[in-house]
């Protein structure tokens, strides 16, 4: 399957492209809202944060959320998208010769787009913050983009199981919804793991796969230090076996989808 999606990489492209440029067609800025809405997420989180609900949590706190929302709004944007990415695309999949695992990965990769799009905003916020001194610029912003290939890759395997999945059970995108929203406050974005008491808690916290991820960007991008061990390992983990029990999905679905669009 990778060797398919590597002879389409140009199609793939292709697609991203034109999901990119449809997501924008009619909008008077275009794609400056990429830049715009995380922007103007930043300025709000600022200003409710430091004006009218101080924090006490860490120094800084508006750029410590924003830091973890980034990066999970970019995992549950794109799963949610990606369980109509296969129904919503019902003439190209009864193509032959379509590659039909090409449309979540398309998803996924427009997602990534405004993902990047946002992490100038993000820098500049942690230089303006550092200069106010509530923070300090380290090196280990470098290894962003590590982090941002890891998370890609796991975002990528969980939309090509819920893509296909989603063709034969209706209402996975209703359930997936409702998970979204229990599963940003399971997700250390809002408050520090560390600051629970409870060590059951902690740990049953741990087992949400997003910590690791949210907690590494948060460390790389906030604290300044590099990501736990167990945290890497896990990142890791998750990625690989994302991908591999994606395709693996997909491939076993993949002769009932045409049938059940």
């Amino acid at each position: 399957m990778l060797s398919t999606l590597y002879r389409h990489r140009q199609l793939i492209t292709a697609l991203t492209a034109r999901d990119l440029k449809a997501r924008y067609r009619g909008s008077i800025l275009g794609f400056f809202w990429s830049l715009a809405n995380p922007l103007l997420l930043l300025a709000i989180y600022t200003l409710v944060f430091t004006r009218f609900f101080p924090q006490r949590v860490v120094p800084a706190y508006p750029l410590f959320l924003f830091a973890g929302i980034l990066p999970w709004t970019f995992f549950s944007a794109a799963v949610l998208e990606s369980t109509n990415a296969i129904s919503g695309n019902a003439g190209l999949i009864k193509k032959v010769m379509f590659p039909a695992e090409a449309l979540p990965l398309v998803v996924v990769l427009s997602h990534l787009v405004h993902f990047a799009l946002a992490i100038p905003i993000l820098l500049a916020a942690i230089v303006i913050f550092t200069l106010a001194g509530m923070t300090t610029v380290t090196p280990t912003i470098l290894l962003l983009p590590v982090l941002m290939l890891l998370q890609t890759l796991f975002v990528a395997g969980i939309a090509l199981i819920v893509s296909s999945a989603s063709v034969l059970f209706r209402d996975l995108r209703d359930i997936i919804t409702n998970l979204m929203q229990l599963g940003f406050f399971v997700t250390p974005i809002i408050y520090l793991i560390d600051n629970i008491p409870s060590r059951l808690l902690r740990a049953l916290l741990r087992i949400n796969p997003m910590t690791a991820f949210v907690v590494s960007y948060q460390d790389v991008l906030f604290f300044g230090h590099l990501p736990g061990i167990a945290d890497s390992v896990l990142m890791v983990f998750y990625a690989g076996a994302s991908v591999w029990l994606g395709f693996n999905v997909f491939d076993r679905l993949r002769d009932t989808l045409a049938e059940a669009i």
